[in-house]
């Protein structure tokens, strides 16, 4: 009680002290806080630098804004000379259907070359193997046997161009492999040129009739010359596809073309010479940042709940997908948000909670981020502006479970009428160099967390 009048005491000073030296001061503050309130503009920046923990501006807070989640198709997605892994193989996934994955590379000489001995003729050369060599970067769904398969391009592949995970390319239909199954171990290392190596190796054997033979025949030719010049190797020989078949749950290897073990290693001896001489020699044909490369990626979901959710949108309020590899995107709209829209509000922090099913060790991973973007006024996607402030957030949250989105600015900006309330394309991070996916829960889904958009606003 003692406190109170101490302070009621100290109140009733300061009062009286305004009347009698600062009335004029309070006068004019009056006037400009006034002034302020009343020339306020719906500024898409002001939200950001209030405090929505703070309840001194009487924010409003609501979490029962109404959205709807749906997936689609991806576009297709650019997948030449990535900064990342290429994948290959094929594995079936028990959500999202059948994934195959295949790569178009060209092959270089590793220099010009004459198989001819000197003193000798092209019968004195003997191929005992080929082998394609691929470095192993990581691996995806459940590693078993698969057959590879590998082609000679029957059609010319630039650096220069763009190519898609639908580009389709000819070849010349005959498989050059032996044919066999293979399966590496993606985690232990492996053997290249017969010596064991400090990286995991997948080795496919080339049938030397079909490659081999027709490369050394060219010897004293142009040919083997070199790389880029009229009539020489890459005019002879456009490259290669390594695909496998369909159908087979073998797994994805992601393959980095740019290792110095992914390479075509021919072994071969020359027994021009005494046999005590005949010793085996090597020739590689490299895969190198001067070789245009891609990869392919066909998805299958037939039968899969992707399938019904695709053609039946309103199946996105209970759940909805997110794949990379030109696979699955997401869309969301906040059709609700509509009625702040030109009204006297300040949002003060906005963000979607995207809660996502997760299984402890499963074979699948979730991407490691998910982005938002929007359309713009020419129609086209653009990343939201939140993402430049460094807040849009989006990262992969093993203990709350989900994906979380910082809007703030993005909300702003269509209170304001500066951006249209329209639908926001949700895509993963990774998007050509890995298979990640997630399955999210929408605003309706059976599970406790249920998709959600959080906002604190302020009326003024």
């Amino acid at each position: 009680m003692l406190e109170f009048l101490v302070k009621m005491e100290f109140l009733l000073s300061q009062i009286a002290l305004i009347k009698s030296r600062n009335f004029l001061f309070l006068i004019v503050g009056l006037l400009t806080t006034a002034f302020l309130l009343s020339s306020c503009e719906k500024d898409n920046e002001f939200g950001i630098e209030i405090n929505p923990d703070s309840n001194t501006l009487g924010a409003i807070y609501s979490d029962t804004f109404s959205i709807h989640t749906f997936s689609v198709i991806s576009d297709s997605i650019r997948t030449d000379e990535l900064n990342g892994p290429s994948p290959l193989g094929n594995y079936i996934d028990p959500v999202f259907g059948e994934v195959n994955a295949s790569i178009i590379t060209q092959i270089r000489l590793e220099q010009s070359y004459n198989f001819i001995p000197d003193n000798g003729d092209i019968n004195d050369i003997v191929v005992d193997s080929v082998v394609l060599y691929l470095a192993i970067d990581g691996y995806y769904g459940d590693i078993q046997e698969q057959e590879f398969k590998v082609e000679i391009l029957d059609e010319d592949i630039f650096k220069d161009s763009i190519y898609h995970n639908t580009t389709n390319i000819i070849t010349k239909a005959e498989d050059i492999s032996n044919g066999l199954s293979i399966e590496s171990n993606p985690l232990f290392p492996g053997y290249f040129s017969g010596s064991l190596v400090d990286k995991a190796i997948l080795g496919i054997p080339l049938n030397i009739e079909q490659f081999a033979t027709p490369i050394v025949n060219e010897s004293g030719n142009t040919a083997l010359d070199g790389n880029d010049g009229a009539n020489e190797f890459l005019t002879f020989f456009k490259g290669i596809k390594i695909s496998s078949a369909n159908g087979t749950n073998g797994g994805l290897y992601y393959i980095n073309l740019l290792n110095s073990f992914s390479r075509i290693r021919l072994f071969y001896r020359d027994t021009s010479g005494v046999s005590s001489e005949h010793d085996t020699l090597d020739f590689d044909f490299n895969i190198n940042s001067n070789c245009a490369y891609f990869h392919k990626v066909a998805h299958d979901y037939t039968g899969t709940e992707i399938e019904n959710v695709v053609n039946q949108p309103a199946l996105g309020q209970n759940q909805f997908f997110i794949q990379t590899l030109g696979g699955i995107n997401g869309r969301m709209t906040i059709p609700s948000f509509d009625s702040l829209i030109a009204k006297p509000v300040i949002i003060n922090k906005a963000e979607i909670i995207l809660p996502f099913e997760d299984y402890l060790y499963d074979d699948y991973p979730s991407p490691s981020s998910l982005f938002l973007s929007r359309k713009n006024v020419e129609g086209e996607y653009e990343f939201l502006p939140d993402l430049f402030e460094g807040s849009l957030g989006g990262n992969f949250n093993v203990v709350n479970k989900n994906y979380t989105f910082n809007i703030t600015r993005h909300l702003n900006e269509i209170v304001a009428e500066k951006a249209i309330n329209d639908t926001i394309k949700i895509f993963p991070n990774g998007n050509g160099i890995t298979a990640n996916r997630v399955v999210l829960n929408g605003m309706n889904s059976t599970k406790k967390d249920k998709a959600k958009v959080v906002i604190s606003y302020t009326k003024y």
